[in-house]
């Protein structure tokens, strides 16, 4: 029988107090692994990439001006992912709801301008394949050049790719490598082919009535330069850190928040542009049984 001082402390925890108790008194590693969708579940990823209050200066024959730049990205999409077939391919289906980036740039003394680019993929689904041995593929229609959508496909094909976490068992404290090559293209396709340095921490595991999380830590380092020999160059870098949320339970990285700032700089034919870009980048995923037809 417990004694009335220990019924008394239990009572005295409140659900946040509980919560810290029970996420100290867990024990034991974690393995990640694939996510774990019930059947007819897909998965609904948005992303939003935004860039307030950037700066810019470009420099013509000697004299500069400034100026601001704005910038925000959108990525809306549902994957569903069937049974692999007899052979092992892996198969599923894509619907791309929005795929859209708006920039508005202001130099001094001028007007603003702004460019809206919208994919010529949005509201268009698609299977998508890959064989045992080969590499993600998409089935489209034809009804959009290939060229002009090249960056979106890539796009997908990578974020299909990514392998953010260890095969092995780590605990709370634990640190390793990753390719976040995905986050790079969501942000900016200068950085695609940038040297980067990826780094992931295991910070804590909350465990609550229904459900149990991994909170990890990010940190990316990104620099890159393209030089052409016609004597122009380009040159870009970033930094991020912020958290990722895994439910335990499903495997899904239900959110994603990175801050930042993006550094490019261009030089061709005596111009120069210098930007600077403050990041902000959430992405958030959750299960839905919506209905899609090939």
């Amino acid at each position: 029988m417990e004694s009335g001082v220990v019924m008394k402390s239990r009572q005295l925890l409140t659900p946040a107090l509980l919560s810290i108790v029970m996420v100290a008194t867990a024990s034991g590693g974690i393995t990640f692994g694939p996510v774990r969708a019930q059947p007819g579940e897909s998965v609904h990823l948005l992303t939003h990439t935004e860039a307030p209050g950037g700066t810019l200066q470009k420099t013509t024959n000697g004299k500069s001006n400034s100026g601001t730049i704005t910038m925000s990205r959108d990525r809306d999409l549902v994957w569903t992912f069937r049974a692999p077939a007899a052979d092992g391919t892996r198969r599923g289906m894509v619907r791309v709801n929005n795929l859209s980036t708006s920039t508005v740039t202001m130099m001094h003394g001028g007007k603003a301008e702004k460019t809206n680019d919208i994919s010529p993929l949005n509201g268009k689904m698609f299977a998508m394949s890959k064989t045992p041995r080969g590499e993600w593929k998409f089935e489209l229609d034809g009804s959009v050049p290939y060229s002009r959508i090249q960056t979106e496909i890539d796009e997908l094909v990578i974020y299909l790719k990514r392998n953010w976490y260890p095969d092995r068992e780590v605990n709370v404290g634990d640190s390793w490598e990753f390719d976040p090559a995905w986050v790079k293209m969501i942000i900016r396709k200068d950085l695609t082919n940038a040297q980067t340095i990826g780094t992931m921490k295991l910070r804590q595991v909350r465990t609550s009535a229904n459900r149990r999380i991994a909170v990890i830590d990010i940190t990316i380092h990104s620099t890159g330069a393209d030089f052409q020999s016609d004597g122009s160059e380009a040159q870009a870098s970033i930094e991020l850190t912020g958290q990722t949320v895994v439910n335990l339970e499903t495997m899904l990285d239900e959110s994603l928040e990175l801050k930042g700032t993006l550094t490019t700089s261009s030089n061709k034919d005596g111009q120069s542009t210098k930007v600077k870009l403050p990041l902000k980048v959430v992405a958030n995923k959750s299960f839905t049984h919506e209905i899609t037809n090939p």
